[in-house]
């Protein structure tokens, strides 16, 4: 054998030998194709039957058509007066700041309902309550069950431990359960009718206490409340004086207390806080 012959067969072995392992990983390559498609193909179909589960009812808005004028470099050459509309909700599924969208969207998960901290924003803004943080050594999650109901899943947090805090939230927030993740008004849960049923307790204020069958009723209340009015003008003071309330502030809440409740408006409230001497002077430390 002569050296090219020798050679020739040696480049001709690596040759087949390098085109069998290409054939292998490009079948490998086809099966891991498949399995992706297949995989996606089934995470779309439980993705529709979720999607199927949750039931929305389409809110029929109406109103008299108005006309906002906008610059001209927002819509080129066209008009400059672009149609919009006023809507009305249909009566009895929005009432108020806490059944908006925007709301309950923050205050929910990216794919599922919160009522945990919807209930302890109500508990902290407007009841003046506090909440502790969670401990280290608690695993605090929901049993992942898809097909069964977030007032189902959070049994967990009825247990002895877990339940010295939320119950000063789940109540409060269950309620809201009658709007999904996104906001939309729904009558059903998982083909069953949706359970909205939750309860005001201690509120400090009695009258306030006391269950409450939807989100509407327990706004209601909370609306008639001079003890959640209260909280609320303590909250104002703080994000306007940028600062909590001391017992020296006593005299600057009263006043912003009464400028709210004698005009019933929010500017007058505001304009109370920031002209009082609490806000336009600081001691000065020598």
């Amino acid at each position: 054998m002569t050296g090219i012959q020798f050679i020739t067969r040696v480049n001709l072995g690596v040759s087949e030998v390098s085109l069998r392992e290409y054939t292998g990983i490009l079948k490998t390559l086809t099966q891991k194709r498949k399995s992706l498609a297949a995989a996606k193909n089934k995470l779309e179909q439980e993705k529709k039957k979720k999607i199927g589960s949750v039931n929305v009812t389409q809110a029929e808005l109406s109103g008299p058509r108005v006309f906002a004028r906008v610059s001209r470099r927002s819509f080129g050459a066209g008009s400059m007066r672009p149609d919009r509309t006023l809507a009305t909700a249909p009566e009895g599924q929005r009432l108020g700041l806490l059944t908006h969208p925007s709301w309950l969207v923050s205050h929910s998960d990216a794919m599922d309902n919160h009522a945990i901290l919807r209930g302890r924003w109500v508990r902290e803004r407007l009841l003046g309550g506090g909440i502790p943080d969670i401990p280290i050594t608690v695993d605090a999650m929901l049993p992942d069950e898809p097909n069964t109901t977030l007032r189902h899943r959070m049994r967990v947090t009825r247990e002895a431990y877990c339940w010295t805090c939320h119950e000063k939230m789940d109540p409060l927030g269950l309620p809201f359960e009658m709007y999904n993740h996104a906001g939309l008004f729904r009558s059903t849960e998982q083909d069953k009718p949706v359970d909205t049923s939750g309860e005001i307790i201690n509120s400090g204020d009695p009258e306030l206490d006391g269950p409450v069958k939807n989100a509407l009723e327990m706004i209601d209340k909370l609306a008639k409340s001079d003890h959640v009015e209260q909280v609320f003008v303590r909250h104002a003071f703080r994000f306007w004086m940028g600062r909590n309330e001391t017992i020296n502030d006593g005299p600057v809440l009263q006043d912003a207390y009464r400028a709210y409740r004698e005009n019933g408006s929010m500017k007058a409230l505001i304009t109370s806080l920031v002209t009082s001497d609490a806000f336009l002077y600081r001691k000065v430390e020598r």
